[in-house]
């Protein structure tokens, strides 16, 4: 949990001891799951803006987002869904635990769609896959001669919206923060990879892609943003998840740097106020990248699709190789993804 608010992820985070799990059990709601999580996903910003952005009486609040385990109890309304043994893929908040409870409705059954994979891959879909699919298939759809710029291509959520955009006919560019994330990027779709450790990704973009940027999806902001922005073409579109080169970790002096676009307000204030910003030629800066998806009711369809692609074989999960196990390795994963010298989806595992 988080003790208070901090200014780290780290500095505000404690392992406690929570009920029984009959106490969990008995509390549980009709409409909700008790799941003994195996594999819980980091999010850094989500997990670093928990405690910095928390309020200032706040204590021993949850924290983590998203996981994958197995039902251990369900309520009356939820058993309809999930049985007991069941693999459930959940967004919600606790997820760093060894148990949570969460609305049923929040849940993927893994078992019944036909899933059969690791839990940190299961995990990685959920959210990180989900976003890709629904910016790059519905907010901002691509296509066959198409130019796609991805950010942090090698990412959590960079790795799907690279597939997602390859798979669609699009050509896709894809950054890197160093040479040991190249080839990753190339099989997974890329037609050309920026390595920012050794080239300018304003200079490529200018010379080599001089009709402009289609759709940038981008989770980084500072600099590379401005590249993406300076070599969007008319009627192109810039897709924010995120803008980690401005996440606290960084310093205060990154935080307040920005991306030194003239008259365009921070990366992160568009994207938590979910605004979209129109630019010059038809071009949009776009913060929430979801749209009505909620509304619509659509959502149920997209987060199925995401499951049926991996299951079909046309997404690939990658989870980060370096292992985490247990809660009280979740600050250690949490700096890991921050570091950013992951490739794929950062997972802890809780049990096994």
């Amino acid at each position: 949990v988080g003790a208070r608010p901090a200014p780290s992820f780290r500095a505000a985070a404690r392992e406690v001891a929570d009920a029984s799990v009959d106490g969990l059990v008995r509390d549980l709601a009709p409409d909700e799951l008790l799941v003994r999580v195996r594999a819980a996903g980091v999010n850094g910003g989500a997990d670093t803006f928990a405690c910095t952005r928390a309020s200032e009486d706040a204590r021993d609040f949850p924290l983590g987002n998203e996981g994958a385990g197995a039902v251990v109890a369900a309520g009356p309304a939820a058993a309809a869904s999930f049985g007991v043994g069941d693999a459930a893929v959940f967004v919600g908040q606790g997820g760093y635990a060894e148990y949570v409870r969460v609305r049923a409705a929040a849940c993927v059954n893994a078992s019944r769609m036909g899933v059969v994979a690791p839990p940190a891959e299961l995990v990685a879909l959920r959210i990180s896959a989900l976003t890709a699919l629904v910016a790059l298939e519905r907010t901002a759809a691509v296509g066959p001669g198409d130019v796609v710029l991805v950010t942090a291509c090698c990412g959590g959520t960079g790795h799907f919206a690279l597939q997602v955009a390859a798979n669609a006919g699009a050509t896709v560019i894809g950054t890197v923060g160093s040479s040991a994330k190249v080839q990753t990027a190339l099989d997974l779709g890329a037609r050309r990879v920026i390595d920012l450790s050794s080239e300018d990704a304003a200079q490529v973009l200018a010379s080599e892609y001089p009709e402009g940027l289609d759709v940038v999806y981008d989770g980084v902001g500072g600099p590379l943003l401005k590249a993406a922005h300076d070599n969007l073409a008319d009627g192109g579109r810039i897709l924010v998840v995120g803008s980690i080169s401005q996440y606290p970790h960084n310093g205060a002096e990154a935080e307040v740097a920005g991306h030194g676009i003239d008259g365009l307000e921070a990366a992160m204030d568009i994207f938590r106020a979910g605004k979209t910003v129109d630019l010059s030629g038809g071009r949009k800066v776009i913060g929430n990248v979801w749209g009505d998806l909620y509304k619509s009711g659509e959502m149920g369809t997209y987060r199925d699709r995401v499951f049926e692609l991996f299951r079909e074989g046309k997404l690939r999960a990658l989870v980060d190789p370096v292992p985490f196990r247990g809660v009280g390795s979740v600050c250690d994963a949490v700096d890991h993804m921050l570091s950013r010298k992951s490739i794929g989806k950062v997972c802890v595992t809780i049990s096994e």
